[in-house]
């Protein structure tokens, strides 16, 4: 005797429906959410950091393109012309100076945005930008307006950083994903609020341990902890500059959340605010080592460390 699923739902997302319906009962299974981020990878409706996180934990060996990985090239574009002046005092090549206006702009919140344009609107101030960029590019400078002017000398001339990813939007976008896709009605959406913590430090062990490759030369991996100022969870890069004195490594915020260190990890883990560079999970609700950690580095002098943490 076969069962038939009605025309409207298919095995595959009864499948997903149950782990979501265990997940909104309290019973909080990690494996639950790396299922339904991986169930629905191709079904994101245009929420990017949905698809990122399904995308990291399908291809966790090494990333080369998605928001992190575009956010880590705007990052070393903003801080090398600062880097130039601060560490060999040298002023940095216009060139430098307008590929930081558009990094800078593509790191800016909407309120950042308005604060460096005068209060111009994202979509206002962007082809004003993009226009100032391309006659100073062409050395068609008498062309530039006060306006163009004066977005691109706030832009060119600033330092804007902001995480790839925080951790209200990517639990928002888990909650529209699982709507849209139809696994759970409108009316009982808040019942996900349960879970937001564990689709937080899913995000979390998706990401840590990841390597980036952005192409030209920048490698590296991410890193979990919760060493900053507020003690709370996130996940950071290391990103190494080379041509002064000495290697100058710059630890920069790619994922931020809300979750404090004290309340999300386990014992072990307590000590050590990281950024871990051992493998971790997510067992009892809270993160721990894989087996046991490896002594703390040594501290050296050949290598100067800037911390860039990822709340602003």
């Amino acid at each position: 005797m076969s069962t038939s699923m009605p025309k409207s739902s298919s095995l595959h997302d009864e499948h997903l429906r149950a782990r979501l319906a265990r997940l909104m009962s309290g019973d909080l299974c990690p494996e639950d959410v790396a299922k339904l981020y991986i169930g629905k990878r191709s079904s994101s409706y245009g929420r990017a950091s949905f698809r990122e996180l399904a995308d990291f934990a399908a291809h966790p060996d090494l990333r080369n393109r998605g928001p992190v990985t575009d956010r880590i090239r705007d990052m070393r574009t903003t801080f090398k012309p600062m880097l130039d002046r601060a560490i060999n005092g040298e002023s940095p090549p216009i060139r430098e100076i307008l590929d930081r206006a558009e990094s800078n702009f593509r790191m800016a919140t909407d309120e950042q945005i308005a604060r460096f344009s005068r209060g111009l609107k994202r979509k206002v101030a962007e082809p004003l930008l993009t226009s100032a960029l391309d006659k100073m590019r062409r050395g068609a400078i008498d062309a530039i307006t006060s306006a163009e002017h004066q977005i691109v000398v706030n832009f060119g001339d600033s330092v804007i950083w902001n995480p790839a990813l925080r951790g209200q939007d990517v639990f928002d976008d888990f909650k529209f994903v699982m709507m849209k896709n139809g696994l759970v009605g409108q009316a009982d959406g808040a019942r996900m609020d349960s879970a937001r913590a564990v689709v937080i430090l899913h995000a979390i062990t998706a990401m840590h341990g990841a390597a980036f490759d952005i192409g030209d030369g920048l490698v590296g991996e991410l890193q979990a902890g919760f060493e900053n100022r507020d003690g709370c969870l996130e996940v950071t890069a290391a990103l190494k500059f080379q041509g002064y004195p000495k290697q100058v490594s710059m630890k920069v915020g790619l994922f931020w959340t809300d979750l404090l260190g004290r309340d999300h990890v386990g014992r072990e883990l307590a000590g050590r605010a990281g950024p871990w560079c051992f493998p971790i999970e997510i067992r009892d609700g809270k993160l721990e080592p894989i087996g046991s950690m490896p002594p703390l580095p040594e501290a050296t002098d050949d290598v100067s460390t800037i911390d860039f943490p990822g709340e602003r």
